[in-house]
């Protein structure tokens, strides 16, 4: 692939944790196409249900009139996913520190943290019609 191109895979999703199966499926051939090698696999593959659990769950609140977009932009260099809800979005400063002793038996709060963890860059940012996460997992080669 040209260095300059960029292979686009748009995906929306009704707001329902029934079709989070999707995500998996689709990401999974996009990193098994791109090379990634298997503990990047495993990475990538638990962030995008973590933003898409998040953009389903908790943006659109399981809301089937609201879609989660999920746009995967493949390039020789890197895999960038930028994930749209509508919900109301959030403040990641205000977010609870899930390792703090305080937090540390609850139920959630752990997805954000997975998610910055497993890729090489997570940004958050707000619109008018809801959140925005954009996140970037770097190859270690170019593709073929």
């Amino acid at each position: 692939m040209d260095e300059k191109q960029q292979l686009r895979i748009s995906l929306t999703l009704s707001s329902s944790m029934q079709l989070i199966y999707l995500l998996d499926t689709v990401i999974s051939d996009i990193l098994e196409r791109m090379e990634f090698d298997e503990e990047a696999q495993v990475n990538v593959n638990l962030a995008v249900i973590e933003v898409g659990t998040n953009a389903i769950k908790h943006g659109n609140k399981e809301d089937i009139t609201k879609t989660a977009t999920f746009e995967f932009i493949i390039d020789d260099e890197k895999l960038t996913i930028v994930v749209t809800d509508e919900g109301e979005g959030f403040d990641r400063e205000e977010v609870a520190d899930p390792l703090d002793p305080e937090n540390l038996l609850k139920s959630s709060g752990r997805g954000l943290l997975i998610m910055e963890d497993c890729m090489d860059e997570v940004v958050y940012s707000k619109n008018r019609t809801g959140t925005i996460v954009r996140m970037v997992k770097k190859r270690n080669h170019p593709m073929p």
